[in-house]
């Protein structure tokens, strides 16, 4: 009985192990950290945009913060600053754009990589405000361009080097939001 008994533990206690392996948690503060010092590497940060001699912009995207499962919504909040010379029907403008975006979040296993999707603009402001109300009418391509580049470029690239990233991405499934992590359910179950 009592090998019965130690043998029911010991499978309770690996299944329980197991299991707390079957999830990685990547915590919002190291995602802005990863954001503030290795997203450069993935994404144009400095750019030009536009069509010339009607609307371009050449822009500086920084100070990127997530906020992450804070709404009963379970989406990805994003909040940056985009400093930018706006040249608009001949005429040019020193702005700085105050955007938050919220988002989801998806996992592409092939390239070990976390995209984003469903880019919304939830709200922003223009510096100088005598500007505001002009460029309103470019705001849906601004607010375009960055879900093109946020669903095509990954904003977390698992880390080989890490041995439970370098495990996730073998065996990653999908992402799970929860308040203040994002938590990467594995195909092992």
């Amino acid at each position: 009985m009592k090998k019965v008994y130690k043998s029911v533990l010991l499978l309770l206690s690996l299944t329980a192990s197991v299991a707390n392996a079957g999830l990685l948690s990547i915590t919002q503060q190291e995602i802005n950290q990863y954001l503030d010092t290795r997203l450069a590497e993935k994404i144009p940060l400095k750019d030009s945009i536009g069509i010339p001699n009607l609307f371009e912009l050449d822009y500086h995207l920084h100070n990127l913060a997530t906020q992450i499962g804070q709404t009963p919504e379970k989406r990805v909040e994003i909040g940056g600053i985009v400093d930018g010379l706006l040249r608009l029907k001949g005429k040019s403008y020193n702005i700085k754009a105050h955007l938050n975006l919220d988002t989801v979040p998806f996992y592409d296993q092939a390239k070990g990589a976390i995209f984003l999707k469903d880019v919304r603009l939830k709200n922003w402001y223009i510096t100088p405000e005598k500007y505001q109300n002009e460029l309103q009418t470019f705001l849906p391509a601004l607010e375009s361009g960055l879900a093109d580049v946020l669903e095509h470029y990954p904003v977390y690239t698992l880390d080989e080097n890490k041995t439970k990233e370098a495990i996730f991405k073998k065996v990653g499934k999908s992402i799970i939001i929860e308040k203040g992590a994002l938590q990467l359910e594995t195909s092992i179950f």
